[in-house]
């Protein structure tokens, strides 16, 4: 049902003249409007006469009834019929621009051609009536359209869910046996000289398999904030011995890169935060350290900002980041020059998601040819 104001006034007053006007230049208006329509939109190009029109003859009949009587039933009717001309273009695969130029177009048809049907000035009641007949139809067909593509975004939605899903259990634990696998045929081979060669294809084969599910962590992290299924759980736990943790995770690609990593603790020993939050930002941070690094060193350092608060800070002597690109670092996608390595983008962007979640703050400071530093500065929540 259309706004009850819009049904009062295409029914409050009549417009013979102008329903008249608009009847006599329907073939004109049918027809130059979907000669315009083909020539202008590539969804129209291939439909028949018939899939084209659709319902908009009878619409326009709808219309000429609206404006002829100032009974409720054709205004009500006129509502009603509106939403499936919208229905009609999402199957027929318009896209909601193209929809909006069609409805432009039919728009301005109706009008042109029923004020030369008139012969003579429209008044501006006229005017009024009819374009509010037409906001109408437009406004009706357009939002069912919307709906259309709604809905079908939702399943797209779920469709990534279940996917990820399956990348987060099935896929994943293969990959873990995988790397199982690998360690015992590495351990077998170590001994025999002549297998030096494939020991270095089995550590190849593993940091493959690693940046496959870091890649996938990133992923299914990002989806879990998208649908903010992510929640804080603060809990006491040791700092240092935490970031010595996230450290020896990385120690492996560092070394494959000539990177030493050193620390330099001087916070205290317990804080209250959350451990997965916490190491979704570490991580990344620290990962995206060493794939912008070659060789030189990243410190980690953690430090007391004042009797509340402390700083986690990961450093590299990297390329550095340029000063119109270190604003963008935290948007999802974008990368820098990672020397071939690869990667889709969402690091940073989880980090700093999860560091607001905390009520952190996440920042990175740069100088080109020099390295990059990241801070993370937080509530520590509980005393020495």
């Amino acid at each position: 049902m259309i706004h009850i104001a819009t049904e009062h006034f295409l029914t409050d007053s009549v417009f013979p003249e102008l329903a008249q006007a608009l009847k006599s230049r329907l073939p004109r208006i049918i027809s130059g409007w979907a000669d315009v329509v083909r020539q202008s939109l590539p969804a129209a190009e291939n439909l028949t006469k018939s899939q084209l029109h659709d319902s908009v003859p009878a619409l326009l009949e709808d219309l000429v009834a609206v404006l002829s009587t100032r009974r409720l039933a054709p205004a009500q009717q006129f509502a009603t019929d509106s939403p499936e001309h919208g229905r009609v273009r999402y199957e027929q695969n318009f896209d909601l621009m193209q929809v909006l130029v069609e409805y432009s177009l039919l728009r301005r048809a109706v009008l042109e051609e029923t004020i030369q049907g008139l012969g003579r000035p429209a008044t501006l009641d006229e005017l009024t009536a009819l374009s509010t007949g037409m906001d109408v139809l437009i406004r009706r067909a357009v939002t069912t359209f919307v709906d259309y593509l709604k809905l079908d975004i939702e399943a797209s939605a779920e469709a990534q869910s279940k996917y990820l899903s399956f990348l987060s259990h099935d896929l994943r634990g293969g990959l873990n046996g995988i790397l199982l696998m690998i360690e015992v045929l590495k351990r077998e081979l170590s001994t025999a000289p002549q297998f030096a060669g494939s020991i270095e294809d089995l550590d190849l084969m593993r940091r493959s398999i690693l940046d496959t599910v870091s890649t996938m962590d990133r992923f299914l992290h990002a989806e879990r904030f998208l649908k903010g299924k992510i929640q804080v759980r603060p809990a006491k736990l040791s700092l240092p011995a935490f970031l010595t943790d996230q450290v020896n995770q990385i120690a492996y690609q560092a070394r494959e890169r000539t990177i030493d990593v050193r620390t330099d603790f001087k916070c205290q020993e317990m804080i209250n935060g959350d451990k997965e939050l916490l190491a979704m930002i570490v991580s990344n941070v620290l990962a995206n350290a060493v794939k912008f690094s070659r060789g030189g060193v990243i410190t980690v350092r953690c430090t007391e900002t004042d009797a509340t608060h402390v700083r986690i800070s990961v450093a590299d002597q990297g390329p550095g980041i340029p000063p119109d690109r270190l604003s963008k670092i935290f948007t999802p996608f974008v990368r820098g020059d990672t020397h071939g390595e690869q990667g889709v983008g969402l690091g940073l962007s989880i980090a700093r998601q999860a560091s607001d979640l905390l009520g952190a703050t996440l920042t990175a400071e740069s100088v080109v040819g020099a390295g990059t530093t990241f801070h993370l500065d937080l509530a520590h929540g509980t005393t020495h």
